[in-house]
């Protein structure tokens, strides 16, 4: 992935940021996916299946334009405390076994693994256990090489769930200028998405939230968590973040250049 370039050649100021777009959070269960992002108060709701594709396509415009791309995503073992094979409660915070990234198990580690429709090839991990040194060291690689960001963390927010994500942030965020517009999707919305969301916001962060390229648990209303969402940064549908309506800083329909994965 090369940088992506305005058209006056200087960086776009962007960072692309992917939340657990995840096998299992992503697959219906005939097809694997053990913890499957859908309204759990609605048995006919389709769930993220129906978000796929507007993700897939919100990856390929941030691959176009943004300066760096960090995945996130779930990277568990059994004695995490959000996991509870015996009796999880979702409003309690727990679930059952999923996104196991750390069991010796391939078939639950194949859970983890990110959608392979927008997996990046040769990503950067930041590990659950890294320090800020590795933070800052991640964030120059992805910068100077041109590769992507994985970030594994073992809690629903991420700045819980890897300390060190606190640290990359600030380092991409200074390479590129102090003050980046983070493009955010992924799943589920009322859990991962608005841990992230509002974690950025409540940091000093730009965001622009892609709406209709994420997922929710119906946990609260989508309503309520979009306008929330609002009140401190920008909520866009995908057709809207083509074309930059709504964007300060870019005249509607111009966008950052760049090359794709």
């Amino acid at each position: 992935m090369s940088r992506a370039r305005e058209p006056d050649g200087a960086p776009s100021g962007r960072i692309g940021w992917v939340v657990d777009v995840q096998n299992d959070f992503m697959l219906p269960p005939e097809e694997g996916g053990r913890l499957y992002v859908h309204d759990l108060n609605d048995p006919e709701d389709p769930g993220a299946r129906l978000a796929r594709a507007r993700i897939e396509e919100a990856v390929a415009w941030m691959r176009l334009n943004c300066d760096v791309l960090v995945f996130t995503g779930d990277w568990h073992s059994l004695d995490d405390e959000e996991i509870d094979p015996d009796d999880p409660d979702p409003g309690e915070g727990t679930y059952p076994p999923h996104c196991m990234g750390l069991s010796a198990d391939p078939d639950e580690r194949a859970g983890a693994e990110l959608l392979a429709s927008i997996r990046p090839e040769d990503p950067i991990v930041l590990e659950r256990d890294a320090d800020t040194e590795r933070a800052r060291e991640v964030a120059r690689a992805a910068l100077e090489e041109g590769r992507p960001i994985f970030i594994h963390k073992n809690r629903f927010n991420v700045f819980d769930g890897n300390p060190a994500a606190d640290p990359l942030l600030e380092a991409l965020a200074e390479a590129l200028g102090g003050d980046p517009e983070i493009v955010i999707a992924g799943v589920s919305r009322d859990v991962c998405v608005t841990e992230a969301v509002e974690g950025m916001q409540a940091r000093g962060y730009r965001t622009t939230t892609v709406r209709d390229a994420t997922w929710g648990l119906g946990l609260e209303p989508e309503a309520e968590t979009l306008a929330r969402w609002a009140r401190g940064g920008r909520v866009v549908t995908l057709p809207e973040l083509r074309s930059g309506a709504g964007d300060p800083d870019r005249p509607s329909g111009t966008g950052g250049g760049g090359s794709p994965v």
